[in-house]
């Protein structure tokens, strides 16, 4: 464990006042790992956002002959990961992380597919299922279906924005909570539904009286998702979890999102899932280079995601940061300033159990004869093959056969 890396726990450690002086005895990676329960918060970038300027090929001699606007230059001071990687210098704040080998970059991944459609690219990758039309459960909710038990929560999963994601619907009840739900006028929503599913129910004609028959559980499930909402309520409101918090969270939705996120999983309340969107990134015009609409997401992406790694403290040796996107960017920068819809994209995995300080993957370079279909970065990792690593390396949870459909997941070394 480097010196990045303590760093953040003493400082965490220290603002909590709960970091027991055993966990720093010698053991895993030179310390034991705090026994906290594991989660992943799955970060989805929507629009398809071009990783090709995420993570730099810095030392390809095709690169920026091919984007001489969007391309990422020496005297722009890219973050040097190693002799062939850099990051996009808007997100320099996930440098200590990559020191703490903590942050570990996959590039060409992506689906095999040869769709450049969004609403289909999108469905495919959260249904971990290309091609599949018939697949409707998302990849995080049959891990939660097929590893439920009698002593599962209601907090197990949630995801914080209006829709829930794709990846978290399915069979497994899970939580899509509403921006508003944790200031007082979710409250004050909550109180209203929770008339309608009280003792009160409006029957046929109109007519109030109580409801007898609940054999479709609609009742019961309203009841105890308003139930959760409340606890969910007092978790985000209570100002004494703020005041443990050191993390300079951004203003934004993504920021303060992410904070609420770490809020609950602090709480001990049971979270083993979370998911959240970032939109905005189908950049065909105006994308920038070190400047610009990509980089001004790109910064707040870093910042908040460094915010909530330092917030979390020693929890996020147990807990882990998985971020996608649909597809990636043409190699070449079109007539506008941006760039089109692409194939070959690529991953992130940030957390402590993680095999960071390195970039995975292969890759093929950006010379015509190995783009895809003489365009586009190839797919050499399939996304299917980094969700089953995530889930054994998080959860313990090995993908058995028919998890996903057609496919029998590979190594790619991430745990």
């Amino acid at each position: 464990m480097s010196s990045s890396r303590r760093d953040f726990l003493k400082r965490s450690a220290t603002l909590a006042g709960a970091f027991p002086a055993a966990s720093l005895l010698p053991g895993h990676s030179g310390f034991w790992k705090p026994k906290y329960p594991p989660a992943i918060v799955a970060v989805y970038l929507r629009g398809g956002a071009d990783f090709l300027n995420m993570v730099v090929p810095w030392k390809d001699p095709v690169y920026r002959s091919i984007r001489p606007g969007l391309a990422i230059r020496e005297e722009d001071e890219p973050v040097k990961l190693d002799s062939r990687w850099a990051l996009h210098p808007a997100l320099s704040a996930l440098k200590p992380i990559w020191e703490a080998k903590d942050f570990a970059p996959v590039v060409g991944a992506g689906s095999p597919h040869t769709t450049r459609s969004h609403f289909d690219a999108q469905d495919f990758m959260e249904f971990a299922a290309p091609g599949n039309r018939t697949v409707r459960s998302g990849w995080l909710n049959r891990y939660l279906t097929l590893s439920a038990s009698k002593a599962t929560n209601d907090f197990r999963a949630m995801a914080t924005q209006e829709l829930l994601p794709r990846s978290l619907r399915g069979e497994f009840p899970v939580l899509a909570v509403p921006t508003s739900m944790d200031r007082k006028k979710g409250s004050a929503l909550l109180d209203r539904f929770e008339e309608f599913y009280g003792d009160g129910m409006t029957q046929e004609g109109g007519v109030m009286g109580e409801r007898k028959d609940d054999s479709t559980g609609v009742v019961q499930s309203g009841k105890a998702t308003i139930e959760t909402l409340r606890r969910f309520q007092e978790i985000v409101g209570d100002r004494k979890s703020r005041k443990n918090s050191a993390a300079n969270y951004p203003s934004s939705r993504f920021g303060q999102r992410l904070e609420i996120i770490a809020r609950v999983l602090k709480s001990g309340e049971g979270l083993e899932v979370a998911g959240i969107d970032i939109g905005g990134w189908d950049d065909h015009t105006n994308q920038g280079g070190v400047e610009g609409r990509h980089a001004d997401r790109l910064r707040d992406f870093a910042i908040s995601i460094a915010a909530f790694y330092e917030d979390m403290g020693p929890r996020m040796e147990n807990t882990s940061i998985v971020v996608m996107t649909e597809f990636g960017r043409t190699a070449r920068e079109n007539g506008n300033n941006g760039t089109d819809h692409g194939h070959g994209s690529g991953m992130f995995v940030i957390g402590g159990g993680v095999k960071g300080g390195k970039v995975h993957g292969s890759w093929r370079g950006l010379g015509p004869e190995n783009l895809y279909q003489g365009r586009d970065v190839q797919v050499t990792t399939d996304f299917r093959d980094v969700m089953a690593e995530c889930l054994d390396g998080v959860f313990g949870f090995k993908p058995s056969k028919g998890f996903f459909p057609d496919y029998k997941a590979r190594k790619v070394g991430l745990y």
